[in-house]
């Protein structure tokens, strides 16, 4: 008896299967998770357009290939990303219907990790009894925050997760895995290890590059050494690395995002239990 006749036919029986076996993956991929965090993007750029003058640090190394453009680089950058907005909703839209839902399933998974990996981080902290956290990062805004200052604190959350998640991590992934594979290591171990030094290693480079030392090159912005934070910063490096390992870059870009913003409201350790 042929596998046709037994099971019906193999092409049938995936179309049966695929939107059950793809609906988690498409959510997880990089297309949907581009479309997610094009409103934190897009409110980037607007606060830019405004004539903020601070700007992220991922976001300027990602736009180094476009410096030599001048004042082009902007306009530049801006077209590019557009670029790849269109070729995300094309991935996603023919890839499978209930698109809309699948966004804003990833802005509410993002809104609940935002809300739970303040307390997390307050717990870790204190599990290394590491203290002094809580003055720098709680002391409110001496004014109204500016919408423009919060936009530019919620995009570049999104700018961090593309270049420290899904190009940091996942390299360093793929490169300690060939490695690990070329000395003859288990599949399994290589695949742990890999895993889990991409997180160290991203989490390692998240938290260094907000420091002065490491940004003064790409623009003001950066802060003095401070061991509580750089723990913090580590810390939370490690939780958006596994965010993004399970939930996917969307996720991973709200939770930063929504947490950044509520830090910036002057919501600080203190608030969190």
């Amino acid at each position: 008896m042929t596998r046709a006749s037994a099971g019906g036919s193999p092409s049938l029986a995936l179309e049966h299967e695929r939107p059950a076996e793809r609906a988690a993956p498409l959510e997880r991929g990089m297309a949907v998770g581009f479309l997610a965090m094009s409103p934190l993007i897009a409110a980037y750029e607007a606060s830019i357009a405004q004539g903020t003058p601070i700007r992220n640090s991922a976001q300027v190394l990602l736009s180094l290939p476009l410096a030599p453009l001048g004042e082009l680089a902007d306009p530049a950058r801006r077209c590019a990303l557009a670029l790849c907005f269109l070729w995300a909703a094309w991935s996603s839209f023919h890839a499978e219907l209930g698109l809309v839902r699948r966004v804003w399933r990833v802005i509410l998974e993002g809104a609940l990790f935002a809300a739970v990996i303040g307390p997390l981080l307050v717990l870790l902290l204190k599990a290394l009894d590491v203290a002094g956290v809580a003055p720098a990062l709680s002391t409110p805004p001496q004014s109204a925050p500016r919408i423009a200052a919060a936009a530019l604190v919620c995009g570049g959350a999104a700018y961090e997760e593309i270049v420290f998640r899904v190009g940091i991590q996942s390299l360093f992934y793929l490169l300690a895995r060939r490695v690990l594979e070329r000395l003859a290591a288990p599949r399994a171990v290589a695949s742990v290890a890999s895993e889990l030094g991409a997180i160290a290693a991203s989490a390692a480079v998240f938290a260094a590059m907000h420091l002065a030392l490491f940004t003064a090159p790409l623009g003001p912005g950066g802060e003095a050494f401070d061991g509580a934070i750089f723990t913090w910063r580590v810390l939370s490096g490690i939780l958006l690395s596994g965010i993004f390992r399970w939930r996917g870059p969307g996720v991973a870009a709200w939770t930063h995002a929504l947490f950044n913003l509520a830090l910036f409201l002057g919501a600080g350790p203190s608030c969190f239990l």
